[in-house]
């Protein structure tokens, strides 16, 4: 669970450095990269006028630390003991201070300031809700950077095979200490030893508030995993609706697709069924016009046609003649069962003989005379029904 763990610890943080000089404060700031640390091109702090400035510049979700450097600040070398913090403020509260101090197993090099120094910078810390992640002082952090080190700057500070040799004020400060070939300042080195010191605890380096501000550290752990994963969790559901915007997109196209092609196939049905009932009601036409009959039309024609006497005048001769008359939108309906003969003849004994004739036929089942009037002289007209014998 190591690993998953380092991969929550703050990748970058911004030291703020808190320098009094009497009752004068000047704050500095700069933000120190893993990359950078590991390069050895650690940024040079910046100036500010305030706490708020720096959260302004640098922003509200990364990590941060403050340390005290100045004339607030306290520094001694004494004996490695357990009580060390009451032989350092003697007759005062230990709870009153904090302290930052590394213990060698024989001698401790430590930095102390009263709490109250700070209260106001802590108030404008709280207020900007930052994540602070711990708070300490003065140039013992500078133990915590190598096994063998040599710093002249605000203090001598010497460090062989992991032991204090030296630290104490010097009364020519210097502004930067050369190393490995590059010039470094103290707001620099402390940036690297506090950076460092987060990513890989050092056991001999501690600070008072390491417990308050442990808590902290969990916060912002939890601060990244939410973040990471928010934004991972934001990242699969805005590609989600992409993909359901683009999928749905592409259904709608398809039903708009099978609608058009649904509509042309029932205007298709709708023509067809149309088609059919038009071919139903042709056929019905046709079969009501007899010529689905045994004998057709014409063979009905010869025989009477070659029945007639020459004394008779045929006028009309009607095969299957109509039920009523044809009116718009209404079915057209033929007897076919009977067939209509008008005209005129020289005496009603001819008609009487051929009437008699016709009737001899074997597909006649009856002849009735509809109609019989007297005309000039000897001629009539007459109307005959034929009944058809199925």
């Amino acid at each position: 669970m190591e690993w998953y763990n380092n991969i929550w610890t703050p990748r970058s943080l911004v030291i703020i450095f808190a320098r009094f000089a009497g009752s004068e404060l000047t704050i500095s700031a700069l933000k120190c990269k893993q990359k950078e640390v590991t390069n050895g091109r650690i940024a040079q702090a910046q100036h500010f006028d305030s706490i708020d400035e720096v959260v302004g510049t640098y922003g509200k979700s990364t990590a941060y630390h403050l340390h005290l450097l100045g004339s607030g600040v306290l520094s001694r070398k004494l004996e490695s003991l357990p009580n060390y913090k009451e032989e350092l403020v003697i007759n005062g509260n230990i709870e009153d201070f904090i302290f930052s101090a590394y213990d060698d197993g024989t001698t401790i090099a430590a930095s102390f300031f009263r709490k109250a120094l700070i209260e106001e910078q802590l108030e404008q810390v709280e207020a900007q809700k930052i994540h602070l992640l711990g708070i300490s002082a003065g140039d013992v952090a500078l133990f915590a950077l190598e096994e063998d080190l040599s710093l002249n700057l605000d203090y001598c500070v010497v460090k062989e095979a992991g032991k204090i040799k030296a630290f104490e004020r010097l009364k020519n400060v210097q502004e930067k200490a050369l190393i490995d070939g590059d010039y470094f300042s103290l707001e620099q080195l402390l940036a690297k030893a506090i950076f460092q010191n987060i990513h890989v605890p050092n056991e001999q380096y501690s600070s008072s508030v390491n417990e308050a501000y442990g808590s902290a550290h969990e916060n912002y752990r939890q601060f990244n995993q939410f973040r990471v994963f928010g934004v991972s969790l934001l990242t699969v559901i805005l590609l989600s609706l992409v993909v359901n915007y683009f999928y749905q997109n592409s259904l709608n196209a398809s039903v708009a697709q099978l609608e058009l092609d649904l509509s042309m196939s029932n205007d298709n049905l709708a023509l067809l069924d149309r088609l059919e009932q038009e071919k139903i009601r042709k056929e019905q036409l046709v079969f009501s016009a007899g010529v689905n009959s045994s004998r057709f039309l014409s063979y009905y024609l010869d025989e009477i046609g070659q029945t007639v006497p020459k004394q008779v005048n045929l006028q009309e001769l009607e095969v299957f003649p109509l039920e009523g008359k044809l009116k718009d939108k209404r079915k057209v309906e033929v007897n076919q069962q009977q067939i209509r003969v008008s005209g005129t003849t020289l005496g009603n004994e001819i008609l009487d003989d051929w009437i008699e004739r016709m009737d001899r036929f074997d597909w006649v089942h009856g002849i009735e005379l509809l109609n019989y009037s007297k005309l000039e002289g000897d001629r009539a007209d007459f109307i005959v029904l034929i009944t058809l014998d199925n």
